[in-house]
Formats: structure tokens, sequence, C-alpha cells
């Protein structure tokens, strides 16, 4: 197309309906109407806010198309995929400024791809809740047959743009964020959704620092079919669910995965990196051992209180029966963790009341004995046969102390014991641990890591003897 002289690109401006006939009369008489240099009048017109450089860049190629989607002004691109492009948009009657996610004209012919774009509008429309981002319309242009969603602008950016200029958050504002994320996912799930595409991208942080989930193309509708054939090829986030459910042998929509993935979000903001190696093998994301060589956090990596690094650790658990079960249960954790914090920052004692010991007796006529009397001292008491059971409550919530009669647990007791005491260790929490030994056991000393919050006593041991030394090892409450 021929260069356009100004005369021609204000006559299509005013068409298009960008300005009207006074806006164009007051740039006329600024730079006088005799000028030819489109480059004049675009410079004019974007100073006075009529149009932006994406207008004028359109304007200049005489463009008909991509100024106005039903009825909001696109103002300029913010972000871009190979699905979409989210524009700055505004409502000229009412200066409302809004994200307009149009859908990439190459998909107008995919009847797979159009529909997942809708499904995205329409899911993210039956949701209304602070932590979500409100999607206002969806629908298709008539006269240029594009897909669009309109949505709540949300002034400031996503997780992953934070991150790069931040590398990594305080445990504080990563927990307040995450408080954010899990009440959001809750409303989702009450609502009978599950979210599905948990990643940094999907959550926007506001300049007030509030988190909002967006994108709900994925969603899972309980009960409903499952995702469109071919999908898990296109869309990599869905691999990584299908990769960790597989692995964990638990159906698709499951939201214990939503749970996951909000961990693997959190301990990125906890740690500047993510847990899982990144790829864009699709193999490789499906591989159960991506899964099993994530890390742990370690108190190099954060400087957090125990209560931390527990809940993410549950969040991100294998096991989705070791992980939380729902948002809502998460959210309440999640309540806690931020109270411990809060109660730190404040200089106030983080953890209060009676110190709580956890023992497992597999002996049922020493169990009533050794609770009574330790309750008695004042603790806080949790008995158990099983040791796997102490395990589960140290990962809920940690406690002070330690006691396993190994002598009646037998090996599995030896072994719990030394699980609990490294993990204590490596998240520097001030947990005492104190194994008892049957004589035929005594040599079994050499079996357990010398720490000094750790003792093992050897038949014959008095309950006295046994809460001397718990005493002597266990730090004092603050």
């Amino acid at each position: 197309m021929a260069d356009l002289d100004a005369a021609t690109i204000a006559q299509n401006a005013q068409r298009i309906g960008l300005v009207n006939e006074a806006q164009l009369q007051e740039v006329w008489e600024e730079i006088g109407k005799r000028t030819t240099d489109p480059d004049v009048l675009l410079r004019c017109l974007e100073r006075k806010g009529y149009v932006t450089p994406l207008m004028s860049s359109k304007l200049m190629k005489g463009d008909e198309e991509g100024y106005i989607l039903g009825g909001y002004r696109l103002l300029y691109k913010i972000a871009s995929g190979s699905f979409g492009r989210v524009y700055r948009a505004d409502d000229p009657r009412s200066g409302r400024i809004v994200a307009v996610k149009v859908l990439r004209r190459r998909w107008s012919e995919d009847q797979q791809r159009i529909d997942l774009f809708m499904r995205e509008g329409k899911v993210g429309m039956s949701l209304h809740h602070p932590n979500i981002v409100e999607i206002i319309a969806v629908n298709r242009e008539s006269a240029t047959g594009q897909y669009y969603i309109v949505m709540e602008f949300v002034e400031g950016g996503n997780l992953r743009e934070l991150l790069a200029i931040r590398n990594k958050l305080e445990a504080n504002e990563a927990v307040k964020l995450l408080e954010d994320m899990t009440a959001g996912l809750a409303h989702a799930y009450s609502r009978g959704l599950t979210h599905r595409d948990i990643k940094l991208t999907n959550i926007l942080v506001s300049s007030q620092g509030t988190a909002k989930l967006v994108d709900f193309g994925l969603a899972k509708i309980f009960g409903s079919a499952p995702l469109m054939k071919g999908e898990e090829d296109r869309v990599e986030r869905t691999v990584d669910y299908a990769g960790l459910e597989k692995a964990t042998n638990v159906k698709s929509g499951d939201v214990r995965s939503d749970i996951y993935f909000l961990g693997c979000v959190t301990y990125e903001m906890l740690t500047g990196r993510a847990p899982l190696n990144m790829t864009r093998d699709r193999h490789a994301r499906m591989a159960r051992n991506r899964f099993l060589e994530a890390q742990p956090m370690t108190r190099d990596d954060v400087k957090a209180p125990p209560a931390v690094f527990h809940l993410v650790e549950t969040m991100m658990a294998l096991q989705p029966q070791q992980r939380y079960q729902t948002p809502a249960q998460l959210l309440e954790a999640v309540k806690s963790v931020r109270r411990e914090l809060g109660a730190k920052h404040d200089g106030a004692a983080a953890r209060s009341g009676p110190q709580a010991i956890f023992v497992v007796e597999a002996d049922g006529r020493l169990q009533d004995p050794i609770r009574d009397k330790f309750k008695e001292l004042g603790y806080r008491v949790f008995l158990a046969i099983d040791p796997a059971r102490a395990i589960d409550r140290f990962r809920q919530q940690p406690y002070d102390g330690l006691v396993i009669d190994v002598g009646t647990v037998g090996e599995d007791g030896l072994l719990v014991f030394e699980r609990i005491m490294a993990e204590a260790a490596r998240q520097g929490f001030p947990c005492a641990g104190i194994a008892m030994l049957s004589e035929e056991q005594a040599d079994w000393v050499r079996r357990i890591t010398a720490r000094p919050n750790v003792a093992v006593l050897v038949r014959p041991i008095t309950l006295k003897q046994l809460h001397r030394k718990l005493q002597e090892l266990m730090t004092p409450a603050s």
C-alpha cells in the first residue's frame, strides 16, 4: 500500500471511531491543517490521548481492523502467547480500563481451540471472588470473526515477572500471596471447579500486593467429560498434571493436584528456583522421576520458621493422601502459618502453650502410665502404636519431643526415629528425640546418628529417668 498522507489518516481515524470531528479539528488547529506529514499528526493525537502508539502504527499501515473489539478500544498489547494476545483496553463511554484477550486468527478455524478459549471465558464468568480475575464478557465479533474475552485489568504483573525482578520473596510476603491464591482456589472448588493450570504466569499480583488467579481455560468440572483429545499435546501444564497423576495413580481433575502445583509456586517464591526440572521434552515432563527428584527446601534456601517448611512440604508430598485434602483445609493451614509469622514479626511468642511430645509405644500395659505421667508433668501428649503416625503428625504440626520405644515397636521404630530427627535437623526445628532400646537391641546404638538433641536409653528405664532425659534435651518453649 502506498504511503498515506496526514489527511487520509485523519479521515480513517474518524471513520473507525477513534476520534470525533471536534477532536480532529482541535488537532488541525494546533499543527496546521496544510501539513501532509502523518508523523506530526499521529504524535499530536497520541499527546492528547486520542490514540495510542499501537493505533498509530495500524493507522500508518492503513489497517481497517483491530482498533475496537466488543465496544472496547484496544490501547496496547500487554502479553502475547501462541494461543492469544492480551491488550489493555478502555470503554470509551465510561473510561473503565479492562484487559481484552483475543484468540489468534490462526486458530479461528480450529474448533477445539475455539471451544477451549470460550470455555475459559464462560467458566470465569461463573466465578466471583476478590482473588480470581473477574471475567466481564466473552464473545465473537461478528464483523471480523474474532473471539475475545473481556476481563478485569490488574495493575501490576504476573508472579513470574515479579520474581524476575525480586528473585525470591520473604516468607511473610510469600505466605500472604499463598493465602490469596488458596482463597481463590477454595472458592472455585466450592463451585465444583479445579483449576488445572496453576503456574507463575497464571497468578497476577496487583500493585496493592493482592494475588489473583487467572485463566480457567483448563478448569475441570466435576463429573464432566475429560479434556478434549489432543489437549495434552498442546498444553505443557496439562502434561505436568498428567505426569503427577499418573505417578500417583489418581484420576484427572483431583483438586490435590492443584494443591501440589500451588506448593511448587510457593517453593519458587521462597527459593527463587523451580522445584521440578523444567524441560520442553514431553516424556521427561511425564516421568515419575521428575517428581521424585524434587529437592526439599533447606535452611540455606529460606529464612523462615519450621511451620513454613512443613506447609510447603505437605502441599508437595508426592502421595496425595499426605497433602492437604481440600483447598479449604489448606487455607486454614496457611492462615495458621501467617499467624505464627505475624507473632514472630511482632516479637510475640510464635509457639505458646504446653510443650508437645509424641510417644510411640506398642506395649498396651505401658501406654496409660506414660500418657498419665507426662500429662501430669504439664506436657501435651500424643500416643500411637504405629510409628508412621509420628511422621504424619510431624508434617502436619511439629512437636517438641519424640519418644519411640524401639524395644516394643521394632526396627520400623528405629527407621522412623532417624527420619524425623533428620528432617527436624534439616529444618532447624528444636525437636528432642529419645529412642528406647531393649537389652537385646543395645548394639543398635551405633545405627542412631549422634546429635545434641538425641539420646538413646537402654532398658531397664524408669519414667523418672525418661522425663529427666527429655527435660535435659528439650529446648524450652519460647
